[in-house]
């Protein structure tokens, strides 16, 4: 199924939801004077809203961290742990609603966050000195089986990041535990984060591909530096980042092509200032450099006119 197809079912099932008639769908995509005033009042509450939540949120935080030190065990899980997991199902209260299910987002992602520090909490309090690495996988283990499991019942794209956050910690500390090298460690992860991205683009879920295409090339490309950095094998990064250029025309992303296009630019840089700093080839390489980096910024923008806008 076809990312078009998605998104007319989200559309049939949305409008079968709240019972909209062909009126209202033909005056709203006319875009009238009361559609516009709806919109804008909307937005603006809902900004309002937002920076007022977090006011509060900042507010119980702080009280919080004075009064932290004077709580018992049992008062330092239930403000942490306790008030997550109420936050989770008033989230997952909120998916079942029409009028409420816009605020299950940010809720979803409180609860995850409050959750996570008052399973570390309740470690803490409860530990044996034993190996901190185990709690923690301990953590994400949980958190990850716990959002994947919400995601699965309630589709929503915000799950996919708490999860795939979470997964990534756990195999990360997994693998660390084993004894692996870090590069392999990041190297996996960035190209298995690339290959989230890839199936999110070709889904219903498609606004959150970017962020995943963001962070996997980022860890993928700044791992790769480092581990064949000053190494007989250094210049095969230019051609990982020529790599990722490239996989940028394919995937339609313009993430991909700014990442690539920064580690392009940051190996010139970096190449031109380590072989070429101590004489007089310096200056003539770094007006080299300036120039082959403006000509790099032109055959950016060219790929992205030809190859990823015409695709938007």
């Amino acid at each position: 199924m076809t990312a078009r197809e998605d998104a007319l079912l989200d559309v049939v099932e949305t409008i079968r939801r709240h019972q909209l008639s062909l009126e209202e769908i033909s005056a709203a995509l006319h875009d009238g004077p009361e559609i516009r005033s709806r919109r804008s009042g909307g937005i603006l509450s809902r900004v309002f809203g937002y920076i007022g939540g977090i006011f509060v949120l900042a507010g119980l935080v702080v009280f919080i961290g004075m009064q932290w030190d004077a709580m018992g065990t049992t008062q330092r899980i239930l403000l942490t742990l306790g008030c997550g997991f109420c936050i989770f199902l008033l989230a997952l209260a909120c998916t079942t609603s029409s009028r409420l299910e816009v605020a299950a987002t940010p809720m979803f992602l409180l609860a995850a966050l409050l959750e996570s520090s008052g399973i570390l909490v309740t470690l803490n309090e409860f530990s044996l000195d034993g190996d901190p690495a185990y709690g923690l996988l301990f953590l994400h283990f949980v958190m990850a089986l716990q959002q994947g499991c919400t995601f699965v019942a309630t589709r929503r794209s915000v799950l996919i990041i708490t999860t795939t956050y979470f997964l990534v910690g756990f195999f990360v500390i997994a693998f660390d535990i084993l004894g692996i090298d870090n590069h392999l460690i990041g190297s996996t992860v960035g190209l298995s984060l690339l290959c989230v991205a890839w199936a999110l683009d070709h889904s219903r879920h498609r606004p959150v591909a970017g962020l995943m295409y963001f962070f996997g090339s980022t860890i993928f490309l700044t791992v790769a530096h480092d581990w064949i950095d000053n190494e007989p094998l250094e210049p095969l990064f230019l051609a990982l980042v020529c790599g990722v250029i490239f996989l940028s025309t394919v995937a339609r992303s313009r993430t991909l092509l700014f990442v690539g296009t920064l580690g392009l630019i940051f190996y010139i840089g970096d190449f031109m200032s380590e072989h070429f700093s101590d004489n007089l080839a310096g200056p003539v390489g770094l007006i080299f450099a300036g120039m082959l980096l403006i000509g790099i910024g032109a055959i950016a923008v060219r790929i992205n006119n030809r190859y990823i806008r015409e695709s938007h």
